[in-house]
């Protein structure tokens, strides 16, 4: 079973758990101290098992290997500091702080690997400047929220913070759309074959089919990967636009 598949059955499982003892604590248990930090426990484990997702996905595909362990690493860390903070009792507020800081880095990095999964070597440049400013925006939301929370700053760095967040979501709702809004031009269907052994199933958009091939394996190369062998699908003459 791939990792991505155990990291969905585990999440469903643990969502499912939450979902369950409070079911069961609200209808014939007592709701105490204990019973709370359980319930907290699995709902937090879920939490960041989804934002780990995005990372698996580029695991699973050989793309972006760094990003992906970085996401992963992030949201792992965030989990085990959350956990620690409902399991210690009068935690102190250092710990709380860190918690928000690197929950922060972590959905940063869950918005880029998220993006990077979508990524399509046919995609407009436009839409490769915006991911590219969308990376810069994650990071510093992220960057601003973490010192927020360790200072308590007031005054306009709140709305500093707001404006960039609000900016972060823009670029990032701007990539599909300004993506699917390009004209279609003549498609290719391509089979690519890394050295890692992993096969991956691409439509790439080119003049010609030299130039589709060129442009789908310089997209391979520039995520990381190394291609060991390339197949031309020849029974269909256009794709779908995904």
């Amino acid at each position: 079973m791939s990792g991505k598949r155990m990291l969905l059955f585990g999440v469903a499982g643990l969502l499912t758990a939450s979902a369950l003892l409070a079911i069961g604590i609200l209808l014939v248990g007592r709701f105490g101290g204990t019973e709370g930090r359980i319930l907290g426990t699995t709902a937090l484990l879920a939490g960041y098992g989804l934002v780990a997702l995005p990372a698996t996905a580029l695991l699973d595909r050989g793309h972006f290997r760094a990003l992906a362990a970085a996401t992963a690493s992030l949201a792992a860390a965030g989990a085990s500091l959350a956990l620690a903070s409902v399991w210690i009792p009068s935690a102190p507020d250092a710990l709380g702080n860190t918690v928000g800081a690197v929950t922060a880095f972590a959905l940063a990095g869950a918005q880029v690997s998220a993006l990077a999964a979508r990524r399509q070597p046919r995609d407009p440049p436009v839409v490769r400047r915006l991911f590219a400013v969308s990376c810069g925006s994650a990071l510093v939301a992220a960057s601003l929220f973490a010192a927020l929370v360790w200072t308590q700053a007031s005054g306009l760095y709140p709305r500093l913070f707001g404006a960039v967040v609000v900016l972060d979501l823009l670029l990032v709702a701007l990539q599909p759309l300004l993506a699917r809004a390009r004209p279609a031009g003549p498609t290719h269907r391509l089979r690519i074959v890394l050295t890692s052994g992993v096969t991956i199933d691409v439509t790439v958009e080119g003049g010609d089919l030299a130039t589709a091939t060129a442009k789908a394996i310089r997209n391979v190369e520039r995520s990381g990967g190394r291609v060991a062998r390339l197949d031309v699908d020849y029974s269909e003459v256009r794709a779908p636009t995904l």
